[in-house]
């Protein structure tokens, strides 16, 4: 019988970071396994980075071959989003369904689910970083025998889990409140530990092939932690107020239980500590969804609805006594046509809608009589162009799309940061050469906004727009298309390095592991077979 595959999402974490920490000493166990395994970067090449990171991880493959892009389904017709608790899966399964007679463990992973066909313990909703999470389990009692033994995750206390519930995020706490963070710390750190006893729980249920888990709490602790930690605008007014590093010490918290981890694995067994994408300073939130759909509102109303600035005075200095969540602190910025205009967070958090925190879903009453608008998402701008016809009865013509499309390219490109005079925008995708061209292997946007990695900002101008903040910030830590794999175990050179690779080169691996035949839309080559090649 094959060993068991241990494979632990060590979920969006920065990869420089991660082996300065090993480096230091910081991560005794996972500088353990780092000499004992081979190590690889690897790049997630897909668009709507942060929403089709572990979906490419999971399909093997970019949304452009499997025709899923991410978890929110747009309804051109009645100019509607809808975000789904989990990825639909619609054309290929997820990897770890495809070994048939497999015993398979699968907790927690980013926007999974049940799925048919696995055999084995699947749990989802005890601890996800996600908008929204499915509470679900198979078999169907075990999510909630397993709060019942270890407890809830400390930031989804008393929810219910009866397998069929919905479950909203956690709210972000502001960035500027030292005391909200220190006690968002504790959270990670005691629920680090809780989900360690619940892995190791589920490893001792009887034999297994494959344990898929996620280990959530460094995914939100870089996004809530990253200005205590590394280099943000934010960071050097803030720090001090602070003791500690805070994102270090969830990751000391992650290690020690990855330490418990490998000691309880049946012996023999392969290793694997990856993440799909990473982490850096925020580029996006605050560029998606806030600068981009305010612009493109002024654009075609002419008047300023949210986070007016004055162009013609010199920029304000920081603010630092936010200390509401993120929508609230915004919704103060509306201006008097946009709190007539906008949609308030508080209709639509009234309604249940999850999309209620995010600026850009304010706009939605507008976006009908619009020529074109930003999609709510969560990592590239997405400008979707109102195309009569395709979407509704109103709207531009086919025949003014394409300059229309230049024209918002050249008009994104124009935007800079107040404070530096930087541009914002690295490049600018057109998806469509005609607005008609449908089908799943293009996302719902036709302009897809790729923004500065080296540009962070509170505070942006446009030559004819004006100026949009200064605003707070809402996460320090966005993601990075770049992520990792460490694998310990036969067939793996101890210490050896491989060069940049592609993140289905991992899904290819684990498939390979498990004895499943080459899949063809699984675009990824088996690592160890890169080993043989660059040692040949």
């Amino acid at each position: 019988m094959p060993a068991p595959v241990i494979a632990l999402g060590l979920d969006s974490m920065n990869a420089d970071v991660l082996d300065a920490w090993i480096d230091a000493g910081h991560l005794p166990n996972l500088e353990r396994l780092r000499g004992r395994g081979t190590y690889a970067r690897q790049v997630n090449g897909a668009l709507y980075r942060t929403e089709n990171s572990w979906l490419t991880f999971l399909h093997g493959c970019p949304p452009e071959v499997s025709g899923e892009w991410g978890f929110q389904d747009y309804d051109p017709v009645h100019h509607r989003i809808v975000e789904r608790s989990s990825y639909a899966f619609r054309n290929y399964a997820p990897f770890h369904a495809l070994a048939a007679g497999k015993r398979v463990i699968a907790f927690d992973f980013h926007y999974g689910d049940v799925v048919d066909n696995v055999k084995g313990l699947q749990v989802f909703g005890w601890g996800p970083e996600g908008n929204v999470a499915t509470c679900r389990s198979e078999p169907p009692g075990l999510l909630a025998e397993l709060v019942d033994r270890h407890g809830y995750h400390p930031l989804f206390p008393d929810r219910d889990c009866d397998g069929s519930k919905v479950l909203q995020s956690y709210r972000v706490p502001s960035l500027y409140d030292a005391d909200a963070m220190t006690s968002l710390r504790d959270c990670l750190v005691e629920g680090t530990k809780r989900r360690t006893a619940i892995i190791l729980d589920l490893m001792q249920r009887g034999p297994f092939d494959l344990a898929l888990c996620a280990l959530n709490e460094c995914h939100i602790a870089g996004h809530v932690f990253w200005h205590l930690s590394q280099q943000h605008p934010l960071g050097g007014l803030i720090q001090g107020e602070v003791a500690a590093d805070y994102l270090r010490d969830v990751l000391a918290a992650i290690d020690h239980g990855i330490g418990e981890i490998v000691d309880a694995a049946p012996a023999g067994s392969t290793v694997v500590v990856f993440s799909p994408h990473g982490m850096q300073a925020n580029t996006l939130d605050m560029n998606s969804m806030l600068f981009l759909p305010e612009l493109l509102q002024r654009w075609n109303s002419g008047r300023a609805a949210l986070a007016e600035g004055d162009p013609s005075g010199p920029v304000p200095p920081p603010r630092m006594d936010y200390r509401r969540h993120w929508r609230e602190e915004l919704w103060d910025l509306a201006t008097p046509y946009g709190r007539t205009v906008l949609e308030s967070p508080l209709v639509q958090a009234g309604r249940g809608d999850p999309l209620d925190w995010l600026p850009g879903h304010w706009y939605r009453p507008l976006w009908p009589a619009m020529r074109a608008f930003a999609l709510p998402g969560y990592s590239d701008g997405l400008i979707r162009i109102n195309v009569a016809g395709r979407d509704g009865e109103s709207g531009v013509p086919v025949s003014a799309y394409s300059a229309l499309c230049d024209e918002l390219a050249e008009l994104v490109g124009e935007v800079t940061d107040s404070r530096t005079g930087k541009p914002l925008v690295a490049r600018v995708l057109r998806t469509r050469g005609h607005p008609e061209e449908s089908g799943s292997a293009l996302p719902p946007a036709d302009l897809i906004v790729c923004w500065r990695d080296d540009v962070v900002t509170d505070v942006v101008e446009h030559p004819r727009l004006g100026r949009v903040g200064p605003a707070p910030y809402f996460r320090s830590g966005g993601h990075t298309s770049e992520g990792f794999c460490l694998l310990v175990g036969e067939g793996f050179t101890p210490g050896a390095r491989i060069g940049v690779g592609q993140t289905p080169d991992l899904t290819a691996t684990l498939l390979a592991m498990m004895g499943v035949a080459e899949q063809a839309h699984v675009s990824g080559y088996p690592i160890a077979r890169a080993i043989d090649a660059e040692c040949a």
